[in-house]
């Protein structure tokens, strides 16, 4: 069934794909047609206008004919030939229905109309106040028009030399009376409007029924274009608009939009049609040839998948197979012929050393892996690929995914390290090459558990260092008491002092043997908090009094600025070594300084802060001083072992607090640990108490 949907797929992407491509270009065709249809009526509007422009120019040119000769008689005192002239003007211009003459200062002189129209006419006064003001000799001026009598008037003023006017009125009917009659389609033409939206008639004929308001609107479109204007009935018309050389009147080709477009739609419903028809032939075309194809390729897909399941009985029927397949289909049937003779002599035998090979593989909690030198896989068994899944190192590649391409590099004897169930365990990586007989060289790889072992020398490690490194400070105090008794005579007040000093870190001394143990409880959660209430600074003065020696050996003065009276609740031990770690670090790290010890109560918790002046954290280090085992360099250049900080958080968050450090290189270092009110023991101290 896939393969009769994919030949189909493929017949339809073919014969609809180039059906979709003709059908976007239809579309576009016919909007572009549309528009072309619309610009034709902008050119015949454009023509329209045109020809008013040139009548208007024909009648100023007859102007200067006659203005010279009319002017001169007048200033000849010639009153009876100047009105000769313009009445003779009027009989040879039958366009012409109205003729004034003013002087130069606007007065008029000599005034003559064609028949009765004068009473329609403007006052020669307002003709020229209608003037442009740049108005010189030789200029004229379309100033004015009416349609009332119904055809339109054009008012023209003309400057003649000697600083006289000329007002003409010309009658535009016979010229937009031939566009008028004009005729595009059956309900298209050419109509003469005015900027309100009211259209002029001519000779009865009728103008589409739109709305003056609507037909206003589309008068004044920026691209003169009219796409969807509808008359009082709702159907749309189109067409084109421009304003004419005659003021305040539009030239207008419109024509309803389903007769305009009519050709075209048509046009394209036939072609949709087309499409559609070729469209559902092609599917059924494509849906019979892909069955005749696909019926062949599923008998050889059922076929394969028989011998792959080591069903060998195949015998598939070439002659309902068509062209080439009738090779493929007895190829298939020999195949399986042999497939079955080759498992009856050699098969069984293989797979069962075969199986008794992966059992006892998969049985072995070492990982083993045969490849090629390529890095294909040959065998893996279960643990192999739970540790290749899961295994993490160290180099160039950190962080990518291992494969045994990869391996196959690594040095012999690499350990690696993974998390099963969230406990690390680590696995070292052997590697053996053979050459088999005429086979390419195979590689054996073996991860061996080793996690035992490296337990139990960390354990040692961790053991050795946390001995070493908190023993170091009471020890440094004693010897420092030892020698000052030794090389000076001191009183005896003095003595006693010392002695109780020396006393005092003997205690210490001893305690943090126990608090070494007591955090290893704490990291593995086997610790029990012994909850009680105590003066946090009487216990911050006790550390303070037995790193005194410490601090005058590198000249550091220590300050504890919390007063007493200040109690909080909490294992009072646990928090003495917290602040014996931090004030010893701020003296390790700070040479001729001040280390300080502060307290505030904010938010519900008591906030304590040892800060320091010393060489500070570098600010790449600064995420890492809590981690177990990240020692950093004091102040004279000896480097601890990574304990004390890493201590003090397990301690502090015990408690239920936080601990942070802010520092800058060369500016000193400030540790602040918190501490609730109110701390609460978790479930698993209380099923242990």
């Amino acid at each position: 069934m896939t393969v009769l949907y994919k030949l189909f797929r493929l017949f339809i992407y073919v014969i609809v794909a180039p059906l979709f491509v003709t059908g976007t270009l239809l579309f576009y065709y016919q909007y572009r047609n549309k528009t072309e249809v619309l610009q034709n009526y902008s050119t015949i509007t454009k023509i329209s206008s045109d020809f008013i422009k040139q009548e208007i120019e024909n009648a100023v040119l007859r102007l200067n004919f006659i203005n010279d000769a009319i002017y001169d008689d007048i200033k000849a005192n010639k009153i009876t030939e100047a009105q000769a002239a313009l009445d003779n003007a009027l009989d040879s211009n039958h366009d012409l229905v109205f003729l004034a003459l003013a002087d130069s200062s606007g007065k008029e002189i000599l005034r003559r109309a064609s028949g009765e129209i004068s009473s329609g006419i403007n006052s020669l006064e307002f003709a020229l106040g209608a003037l442009p003001k740049n108005f010189s000799a030789g200029s004229t001026a379309v100033i004015s028009s009416d349609d009332n009598p119904p055809f339109p008037l054009v008012g023209i003023v003309h400057a003649v030399k000697g600083g006289g006017y000329l007002y003409v009125v010309i009658n535009m009917f016979n010229l937009c009376n031939k566009f008028a009659v004009q005729h595009i389609g059956k309900s298209g033409g050419i109509f003469f409007a005015k900027t309100d939206g009211t259209f002029i008639n001519f000779n009865g004929k009728t103008a589409p029924a739109v709305k003056n308001d609507n037909l206003a609107r589309a008068l004044h479109l920026p691209d003169g274009l009219i796409k969807d204007l509808a008359d009082v009935n709702g159907r749309k018309i189109v067409g084109a608009a421009i304003l004419s050389p005659v003021p305040d009147i539009y030239i207008t080709v419109l024509q309803y939009k389903k007769e305009a477009y009519y050709a075209l739609n048509f046009m394209g419903w036939i072609i949709a049609f087309f499409i559609l028809a070729t469209t559902t032939l092609s599917y059924f075309t494509a849906l019979s040839f892909s069955q005749e194809i696909s019926e062949p390729i599923d008998a050889l897909v059922n076929a394969a998948r028989k011998i792959s399941n080591n069903d060998f009985n195949v015998s598939l029927d070439a002659r309902s197979s068509w062209g080439e397949f009738d090779v493929l289909t007895n190829a298939v049937n020999a195949m399986a012929v042999s497939l079955s003779h080759y498992q009856a002599v050699q098969l069984d035998k293989i797979l069962d050393e075969k199986k008794k090979t992966d059992l006892l593989a998969s049985l072995m909690r070492d990982g083993i892996i045969m490849c090629s030198m390529k890095g294909k896989k040959l065998f893996i068994n279960k643990s192999a690929s739970k540790i290749l899944n899961s295994i993490s190192y160290d180099g160039a590649n950190s962080g990518k995914k291992r494969t045994l391409k990869d391996l196959l590099s690594v040095r012999s004897g690499t350990v690696f390290n993974c998390k099963e169930n969230g406990v690390n365990v680590y696995y070292e990586m052997l590697k053996e090459f053979f050459n088999p007989a005429n086979e390419e060289p195979l590689a054996i790889i073996i991860f061996r558990d080793i996690t035992s072992e490296y337990e139990i020398n960390e354990m040692k490690n961790d053991i050795f260092n946390a001995v070493a490194h908190d023993l170091r400070v009471p020890l440094l105090g004693l010897q420092a008491y030892i020698m000052i008794l030794q090389e000076s005579v001191l009183p005896e007040e003095k003595k006693k002092e010392i002695l109780r000093s020396m006393a005092l870190s003997s205690n210490t001394l001893s305690s943090l043997v126990e608090n070494i143990l007591d955090a290893s409880k704490l990291e593995r959660g086997l610790m029990l908090l012994k909850l009680e209430e105590f003066d946090i600074s009487l216990c911050a003065q006790k550390v303070i009094d037995a790193v005194k020696p410490i601090a005058a050996a590198a000249h550091d003065k220590i300050k504890n600025e919390i007063k007493k009276g200040v109690f909080v609740k909490g294992d009072k031990n646990l928090i003495e070594r917290v602040f014996s770690n931090l004030i010893s670090n701020a003296i390790k790290f700070t040479k001729n300084g001040n280390v300080e010890i502060s307290y505030d109560f904010k938010d519900g918790e008591h906030h304590i802060t040892v800060n320091d002046d010393g060489i500070g954290i570098k600010e790449t280090d600064i995420n890492k001083i809590f981690e177990k085992y990240r020692a950093f360099s004091s102040a004279d250049g000896h480097k601890g072992y990574g304990l004390g900080l890493n201590i003090s958080k397990q301690i502090i968050t015990a408690h239920g607090g936080t601990i942070s450090a802010e520092s800058k290189e060369g500016a000193g270092a400030k540790f602040t640990f918190t501490l609730p009110q109110n701390p609460v023991i978790t479930q698993e101290q209380e099923a242990q108490k």
